[in-house]
Protein backbone atom coordinates (compact mmCIF):
# COMPACT_ATOMS: atom_id res chain seq x y z
CA UNK A 1 0.00 0.00 0.00
CA UNK A 2 2.89 2.63 0.69
CA UNK A 3 4.66 2.02 -2.22
CA UNK A 4 1.16 3.02 -4.04
CA UNK A 5 1.35 6.08 -2.34
CA UNK A 6 4.54 6.75 -3.44
CA UNK A 7 4.13 6.18 -6.80
CA UNK A 8 1.04 8.49 -7.00
CA UNK A 9 3.48 11.59 -6.30
CA UNK A 10 5.47 11.52 -8.94
CA UNK A 11 2.92 11.41 -11.87
CA UNK A 12 1.11 14.16 -10.68
CA UNK A 13 4.11 16.07 -10.61
CA UNK A 14 4.70 15.33 -14.18
CA UNK A 15 1.61 16.06 -15.47
CA UNK A 16 2.25 19.48 -13.90
CA UNK A 17 4.99 19.76 -15.54
CA UNK A 18 3.90 19.09 -19.21
CA UNK A 19 1.20 21.52 -18.89
CA UNK A 20 3.51 24.09 -17.89
CA UNK A 21 5.99 23.42 -20.71
CA UNK A 22 2.84 23.64 -23.27
CA UNK A 23 2.50 20.12 -23.77
CA UNK A 24 -0.97 18.61 -24.42
CA UNK A 25 -2.88 17.42 -21.36
CA UNK A 26 -5.96 15.08 -22.04
CA UNK A 27 -8.97 17.03 -23.33
CA UNK A 28 -11.35 17.70 -21.33
CA UNK A 29 -14.71 15.76 -21.84
CA UNK A 30 -17.46 18.21 -23.39
CA UNK A 31 -17.56 20.87 -26.22
CA UNK A 32 -17.42 24.43 -26.11
CA UNK A 33 -20.91 26.10 -25.00
CA UNK A 34 -22.61 28.40 -27.05
CA UNK A 35 -21.18 31.04 -24.74
CA UNK A 36 -18.20 31.12 -25.75
CA UNK A 37 -19.36 31.25 -29.53
CA UNK A 38 -21.93 34.34 -28.94
CA UNK A 39 -18.68 36.06 -26.95
CA UNK A 40 -16.56 36.45 -30.37
CA UNK A 41 -19.15 37.12 -32.55
CA UNK A 42 -19.71 40.79 -33.71
CA UNK A 43 -22.59 42.38 -33.00
CA UNK A 44 -24.41 43.56 -36.18
CA UNK A 45 -24.73 47.73 -36.17
CA UNK A 46 -28.12 48.97 -35.71
CA UNK A 47 -29.52 50.38 -38.92
CA UNK A 48 -28.83 53.82 -40.44
CA UNK A 49 -32.04 56.08 -40.51
CA UNK A 50 -32.11 58.19 -43.91
CA UNK A 51 -35.74 60.26 -44.90
CA UNK A 52 -36.07 59.96 -48.26
CA UNK A 53 -38.35 61.29 -51.01
CA UNK A 54 -39.58 61.14 -54.73
CA UNK A 55 -41.14 63.72 -56.71
CA UNK A 56 -43.64 62.65 -58.90
CA UNK A 57 -46.04 59.39 -59.26
CA UNK A 58 -44.06 58.62 -62.24
CA UNK A 59 -41.94 55.54 -63.32
CA UNK A 60 -39.02 57.17 -63.31
CA UNK A 61 -38.89 56.59 -59.39
CA UNK A 62 -38.97 52.84 -59.41
CA UNK A 63 -35.29 51.90 -58.36
CA UNK A 64 -35.94 53.91 -54.53
CA UNK A 65 -39.70 52.37 -54.65
CA UNK A 66 -38.70 49.09 -55.63
CA UNK A 67 -35.89 49.36 -53.21
CA UNK A 68 -38.24 49.72 -50.41
CA UNK A 69 -41.23 47.36 -51.73
CA UNK A 70 -38.82 44.76 -51.83
CA UNK A 71 -36.54 45.17 -48.45
CA UNK A 72 -33.94 45.75 -50.38
CA UNK A 73 -32.45 48.61 -48.10
CA UNK A 74 -33.16 46.44 -44.97
CA UNK A 75 -30.83 44.27 -46.93
CA UNK A 76 -28.24 47.21 -46.79
CA UNK A 77 -28.89 47.73 -43.50
CA UNK A 78 -30.98 50.76 -44.09
CA UNK A 79 -33.83 52.01 -42.54
CA UNK A 80 -35.33 54.22 -44.93
CA UNK A 81 -38.91 56.11 -44.97
CA UNK A 82 -39.53 57.08 -48.20
CA UNK A 83 -42.51 59.91 -48.98
CA UNK A 84 -44.10 61.33 -51.85
CA UNK A 85 -43.11 65.16 -51.87
CA UNK A 86 -45.32 66.50 -54.67
CA UNK A 87 -43.41 68.42 -57.58
CA UNK A 88 -39.45 68.25 -57.95
CA UNK A 89 -39.26 72.06 -56.47
CA UNK A 90 -40.87 71.14 -52.98
CA UNK A 91 -38.58 67.68 -53.49
CA UNK A 92 -35.31 69.81 -53.49
CA UNK A 93 -36.70 72.61 -50.66
CA UNK A 94 -37.03 69.60 -48.25
CA UNK A 95 -33.48 68.43 -48.77
CA UNK A 96 -32.26 71.80 -48.43
CA UNK A 97 -34.29 72.18 -45.01
CA UNK A 98 -33.02 69.22 -43.87
CA UNK A 99 -36.38 67.26 -43.45
CA UNK A 100 -35.28 64.72 -45.90
CA UNK A 101 -31.03 63.22 -46.59
CA UNK A 102 -31.45 61.56 -49.92
CA UNK A 103 -34.26 63.14 -52.67
CA UNK A 104 -35.13 61.84 -55.78
CA UNK A 105 -36.20 64.52 -58.63
CA UNK A 106 -34.80 66.08 -61.64
CA UNK A 107 -31.27 67.32 -62.42
CA UNK A 108 -32.52 71.26 -63.56
CA UNK A 109 -33.62 71.53 -60.05
CA UNK A 110 -30.98 70.29 -58.42
CA UNK A 111 -28.64 72.55 -60.90
CA UNK A 112 -31.07 75.45 -59.79
CA UNK A 113 -30.66 74.88 -56.19
CA UNK A 114 -26.32 75.06 -56.78
CA UNK A 115 -26.66 78.15 -58.59
CA UNK A 116 -28.59 79.34 -55.80
CA UNK A 117 -25.79 78.11 -53.26
CA UNK A 118 -26.98 74.91 -52.33
CA UNK A 119 -24.03 72.01 -51.89
CA UNK A 120 -26.68 69.97 -53.52
CA UNK A 121 -24.88 66.73 -55.37
CA UNK A 122 -26.78 64.31 -57.71
CA UNK A 123 -25.17 60.83 -57.03
CA UNK A 124 -27.37 59.08 -59.59
CA UNK A 125 -29.11 59.46 -63.14
CA UNK A 126 -31.55 57.44 -63.55
CA UNK A 127 -33.36 58.78 -66.93
CA UNK A 128 -30.67 60.17 -69.01
CA UNK A 129 -32.85 60.43 -71.88
CA UNK A 130 -36.25 62.34 -71.97
CA UNK A 131 -39.15 60.05 -71.64
CA UNK A 132 -41.15 62.91 -73.20
CA UNK A 133 -43.66 63.50 -75.68
CA UNK A 134 -45.75 66.62 -76.77
CA UNK A 135 -48.99 65.85 -77.10
CA UNK A 136 -51.97 68.37 -77.87
CA UNK A 137 -55.86 68.14 -78.69
CA UNK A 138 -57.23 66.41 -81.99
CA UNK A 139 -57.60 69.48 -83.94
CA UNK A 140 -53.83 70.43 -83.88
CA UNK A 141 -52.57 70.50 -87.46
CA UNK A 142 -49.52 72.55 -87.03
CA UNK A 143 -46.92 74.06 -84.87
CA UNK A 144 -48.64 77.58 -85.21
CA UNK A 145 -52.13 76.10 -83.93
CA UNK A 146 -49.92 76.00 -80.43
CA UNK A 147 -49.36 80.16 -80.40
CA UNK A 148 -51.68 81.93 -77.82
CA UNK A 149 -52.65 78.60 -76.16
CA UNK A 150 -51.89 77.50 -73.06
CA UNK A 151 -49.14 74.28 -72.43
CA UNK A 152 -49.10 72.55 -69.22
CA UNK A 153 -46.00 71.65 -67.51
CA UNK A 154 -46.12 69.76 -63.94
CA UNK A 155 -43.58 72.69 -62.41
CA UNK A 156 -41.65 75.75 -63.47
CA UNK A 157 -38.15 74.49 -64.21
CA UNK A 158 -38.90 70.88 -63.56
CA UNK A 159 -38.47 67.81 -66.42
CA UNK A 160 -41.75 68.24 -67.66
CA UNK A 161 -41.18 71.69 -68.36
CA UNK A 162 -37.19 71.04 -69.79
CA UNK A 163 -39.51 68.79 -72.12
CA UNK A 164 -42.21 71.06 -73.13
CA UNK A 165 -39.27 74.04 -74.32
CA UNK A 166 -37.16 71.71 -75.86
CA UNK A 167 -40.57 69.89 -78.07
CA UNK A 168 -41.61 73.62 -79.02
CA UNK A 169 -38.16 74.96 -79.79
CA UNK A 170 -37.83 72.19 -81.93
CA UNK A 171 -41.02 72.89 -83.72
CA UNK A 172 -39.99 76.35 -84.46
CA UNK A 173 -41.78 78.30 -81.50
CA UNK A 174 -40.85 80.54 -78.49
CA UNK A 175 -41.76 79.13 -75.45
CA UNK A 176 -41.12 82.28 -73.85
CA UNK A 177 -43.53 84.22 -76.86
CA UNK A 178 -45.70 81.66 -78.28
CA UNK A 179 -47.37 79.74 -75.78
CA UNK A 180 -48.32 80.25 -72.63
CA UNK A 181 -46.74 77.85 -69.81
CA UNK A 182 -48.54 77.36 -66.84
CA UNK A 183 -47.57 74.95 -64.36
CA UNK A 184 -49.93 72.41 -62.45
CA UNK A 185 -47.93 71.68 -59.73
CA UNK A 186 -47.11 67.82 -60.72
CA UNK A 187 -47.43 65.24 -63.04
CA UNK A 188 -50.93 63.83 -62.20
CA UNK A 189 -52.55 67.24 -61.92
CA UNK A 190 -50.50 68.07 -65.73
CA UNK A 191 -52.34 64.84 -66.72
CA UNK A 192 -55.72 65.89 -65.32
CA UNK A 193 -55.75 69.34 -66.59
CA UNK A 194 -55.08 68.25 -70.17
CA UNK A 195 -57.89 66.11 -69.86
CA UNK A 196 -60.25 68.26 -68.28
CA UNK A 197 -59.37 71.26 -70.82
CA UNK A 198 -57.26 73.48 -68.77
CA UNK A 199 -53.88 73.20 -70.95
CA UNK A 200 -54.10 72.11 -74.48
CA UNK A 201 -50.70 70.83 -74.59
CA UNK A 202 -48.59 69.25 -73.08
CA UNK A 203 -45.66 66.64 -72.59
CA UNK A 204 -46.77 63.02 -71.55
CA UNK A 205 -45.05 59.65 -70.86
CA UNK A 206 -46.40 56.71 -70.06
CA UNK A 207 -48.86 55.64 -68.37
CA UNK A 208 -50.25 58.97 -68.60
CA UNK A 209 -50.14 59.26 -72.38
CA UNK A 210 -52.19 55.77 -72.72
CA UNK A 211 -55.03 57.52 -71.06
CA UNK A 212 -54.12 60.72 -72.95
CA UNK A 213 -54.15 58.80 -76.54
CA UNK A 214 -57.35 57.19 -75.82
CA UNK A 215 -59.05 60.38 -75.12
CA UNK A 216 -58.04 61.96 -78.30
CA UNK A 217 -54.99 63.81 -77.60
CA UNK A 218 -52.01 63.26 -80.30
CA UNK A 219 -48.30 63.05 -80.67
CA UNK A 220 -47.10 66.24 -82.17
CA UNK A 221 -43.95 66.04 -81.34
CA UNK A 222 -41.52 62.96 -79.76
CA UNK A 223 -38.65 63.88 -78.15
CA UNK A 224 -38.54 60.22 -76.42
CA UNK A 225 -37.73 58.63 -79.81
CA UNK A 226 -35.11 61.49 -80.92
CA UNK A 227 -33.59 60.13 -77.74
CA UNK A 228 -33.11 63.47 -76.62
CA UNK A 229 -30.70 63.93 -73.75
CA UNK A 230 -32.23 64.50 -70.24
CA UNK A 231 -31.62 64.30 -66.21
CA UNK A 232 -35.42 64.25 -65.73
CA UNK A 233 -35.02 61.88 -62.34
CA UNK A 234 -31.82 61.66 -59.97
CA UNK A 235 -30.91 60.86 -56.90
CA UNK A 236 -30.06 63.49 -54.84
CA UNK A 237 -28.39 64.73 -51.58
CA UNK A 238 -26.25 67.23 -50.16
CA UNK A 239 -22.58 66.87 -50.30
CA UNK A 240 -21.79 68.03 -46.53
CA UNK A 241 -24.17 64.87 -45.47
CA UNK A 242 -22.57 62.65 -48.00
CA UNK A 243 -19.12 63.46 -46.84
CA UNK A 244 -20.56 62.33 -43.51
CA UNK A 245 -22.19 59.38 -44.20
CA UNK A 246 -20.20 57.68 -47.30
CA UNK A 247 -21.47 54.47 -46.54
CA UNK A 248 -25.17 55.00 -46.11
CA UNK A 249 -24.81 56.94 -49.34
CA UNK A 250 -22.85 53.72 -50.71
CA UNK A 251 -25.60 51.43 -49.63
CA UNK A 252 -28.44 53.20 -50.86
CA UNK A 253 -27.49 53.50 -54.19
CA UNK A 254 -26.07 49.71 -54.16
CA UNK A 255 -29.79 48.99 -53.04
CA UNK A 256 -31.34 50.99 -55.97
CA UNK A 257 -29.08 49.40 -58.56
CA UNK A 258 -29.82 45.82 -56.95
CA UNK A 259 -33.67 47.01 -57.49
CA UNK A 260 -33.08 47.73 -61.13
CA UNK A 261 -31.21 44.24 -61.63
CA UNK A 262 -34.33 42.77 -60.14
CA UNK A 263 -36.98 44.66 -62.51
CA UNK A 264 -34.79 43.95 -65.76
CA UNK A 265 -34.82 40.48 -65.06
CA UNK A 266 -38.35 39.79 -63.06
CA UNK A 267 -41.00 41.68 -64.84
CA UNK A 268 -44.11 39.44 -63.30
CA UNK A 269 -42.54 40.92 -59.70
CA UNK A 270 -42.10 44.37 -60.65
CA UNK A 271 -45.51 45.19 -62.56
CA UNK A 272 -47.62 44.79 -58.86
CA UNK A 273 -45.26 47.09 -57.24
CA UNK A 274 -44.91 49.58 -60.19
CA UNK A 275 -48.67 49.44 -60.17
CA UNK A 276 -48.51 50.31 -56.46
CA UNK A 277 -46.61 53.39 -57.39
CA UNK A 278 -47.99 54.85 -60.38
CA UNK A 279 -51.64 53.74 -58.09
CA UNK A 280 -53.30 51.79 -60.74
CA UNK A 281 -54.67 48.49 -60.41
CA UNK A 282 -53.25 45.86 -62.21
CA UNK A 283 -56.40 43.65 -61.36
CA UNK A 284 -58.62 46.10 -64.07
CA UNK A 285 -57.72 45.39 -67.70
CA UNK A 286 -57.41 48.74 -68.49
CA UNK A 287 -54.84 49.52 -65.84
CA UNK A 288 -53.13 46.40 -66.22
CA UNK A 289 -52.19 47.12 -69.79
CA UNK A 290 -50.84 50.73 -68.92
CA UNK A 291 -48.54 49.31 -66.17
CA UNK A 292 -47.39 46.92 -68.54
CA UNK A 293 -46.72 49.46 -71.55
CA UNK A 294 -45.00 51.28 -68.78
CA UNK A 295 -42.41 48.42 -67.87
CA UNK A 296 -41.50 47.82 -71.35
CA UNK A 297 -40.94 51.72 -72.45
CA UNK A 298 -39.08 52.26 -68.86
CA UNK A 299 -37.75 49.43 -67.86
CA UNK A 300 -36.16 48.06 -71.00
CA UNK A 301 -35.65 51.41 -73.00
CA UNK A 302 -35.09 54.07 -70.06
CA UNK A 303 -33.20 52.79 -67.49
CA UNK A 304 -29.68 52.16 -67.42
CA UNK A 305 -28.72 49.75 -65.11
CA UNK A 306 -26.17 51.82 -63.70
CA UNK A 307 -27.29 55.35 -63.58
CA UNK A 308 -24.27 57.08 -64.24
CA UNK A 309 -24.32 61.07 -64.39
CA UNK A 310 -22.91 62.51 -67.27
CA UNK A 311 -21.35 65.89 -68.59
CA UNK A 312 -23.73 65.46 -71.97
CA UNK A 313 -26.99 64.95 -70.36
CA UNK A 314 -26.61 67.78 -67.53
CA UNK A 315 -24.93 70.30 -70.22
CA UNK A 316 -28.09 69.22 -72.30
CA UNK A 317 -30.76 70.61 -69.63
CA UNK A 318 -28.47 73.33 -68.07
CA UNK A 319 -28.86 74.90 -71.59
CA UNK A 320 -32.78 74.17 -72.26
CA UNK A 321 -32.69 75.78 -68.55
CA UNK A 322 -31.65 78.89 -68.70
CA UNK A 323 -34.23 80.74 -70.47
CA UNK A 324 -36.22 80.05 -66.86
CA UNK A 325 -33.04 80.50 -64.59
CA UNK A 326 -29.76 82.77 -66.59
CA UNK A 327 -27.99 82.24 -62.88
CA UNK A 328 -27.01 78.38 -64.30
CA UNK A 329 -25.79 79.66 -67.96
CA UNK A 330 -22.35 79.23 -67.71
CA UNK A 331 -22.44 76.59 -64.98
CA UNK A 332 -19.53 73.65 -64.49
CA UNK A 333 -21.83 71.06 -64.51
CA UNK A 334 -18.84 68.75 -62.89
CA UNK A 335 -19.66 70.59 -59.67
CA UNK A 336 -23.49 69.25 -59.67
CA UNK A 337 -22.70 66.09 -59.70
CA UNK A 338 -20.41 62.67 -58.43
CA UNK A 339 -20.11 59.08 -59.81
CA UNK A 340 -17.76 57.53 -57.52
CA UNK A 341 -20.91 55.83 -55.85
CA UNK A 342 -22.39 54.73 -59.21
CA UNK A 343 -18.79 53.35 -60.31
CA UNK A 344 -17.73 51.87 -57.31
CA UNK A 345 -21.21 49.65 -57.55
CA UNK A 346 -20.42 49.19 -60.83
CA UNK A 347 -16.64 47.29 -60.00
CA UNK A 348 -18.66 45.27 -58.04
CA UNK A 349 -21.11 43.88 -60.07
CA UNK A 350 -24.00 44.86 -58.05
CA UNK A 351 -27.89 44.03 -59.57
CA UNK A 352 -26.12 41.60 -62.13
Amino acid sequence: MRSARVLLVPLMMLTLVVTACGGTAPAATGTPGASAAAATQTPKPSPIKIKSSYGNVTPSNLAPFLAKELGIFEKYNLDVTLDLIDGGVASSAALVSGNTQVGNFGGTEAMSAVAGGSDMQVIALFVPVTPWQLLAKSDFKSPADLKGKTVGVASIGGSAYIAAVTALQKMGLDPQKDVNIQAFGNTANLAAAMLGGAAYAGPGHPPDTVKLLASGFKVVYDLAAEKVLATDNCTVVLKSWAEKNPQAVQAYIDAEIEALGIAKKDKAKTLPILGKLLKLDINKADDAAAVSQTYDFYVQSIFPLYPHPTVASFNASRDALVAQNPNVKDMDVTKVFDDKYVSDAEKRGVGK
